[in-house]
């Protein structure tokens, strides 16, 4: 809570992703590999919008594999969305998948219950790609051969190729 208030603040500041407003929180620390989850609350019970940035700042070199965020899908402009970097200077394939009907089986008990996945480059606004049903993609059997298909058929994957820039995924 209040990111100035961290003991290491400093450094914070230094690595040039402090928050620009005090109110806001930032963690950095060094992790070993593994996996890790990140809980974003109100103060007091607040609500409202907020985001969750994760930034790999030692090891650029070394990148970050997975990110992934669960949050309520509405309607309008209360849709889910992540964002994502494609850093250095040559394209990366990805996969970015918009689940919901698995998550029962973890005990969510109002999973989406038919996920529609839109990917959009950040610097233009242009859609790159659309899913609604992961295995009606062009590509199904690749994504499938990735290892990163969905469990369940109405969830939503794109496998593509980027080139670096910026990218938001959205989910309705």
């Amino acid at each position: 809570d209040n990111w100035g208030d961290a003991s290491n603040a400093a450094q914070i500041s230094a690595s040039g992703f402090a928050p620009s407003n005090s109110l806001e929180s930032a963690i950095l620390v060094s992790l070993p590999p593994g996996a890790y989850t990140a809980i974003v609350s109100g103060v007091g019970g607040g609500t409202g919008v907020g985001i969750v940035e994760v930034f790999e700042v030692d090891h650029p070199e070394v990148p970050l594999t997975n990110i992934s965020t669960r949050a309520d899908v509405l309607t309008g402009n209360n849709v889910m969305i992540g964002g994502f970097v494609i850093g250095g200077s040559t394209r990366k394939t990805v996969v970015v998948r918009a689940r919901g009907p698995s998550l029962a089986a973890f005990g969510i008990t109002n999973p989406l219950a038919n996920p529609t996945l839109t990917l959009v480059r950040s610097s233009d606004q242009s859609v790159i790609a659309t899913n609604d049903n992961w295995g009606d993609a062009s590509n199904a059997a690749q994504i499938s051969a990735s290892g990163f298909a969905p469990s369940n058929s109405l969830e939503s994957a794109i496998l593509v190729s980027l080139p670096p820039g910026a990218y938001t995924a959205i989910v309705s």
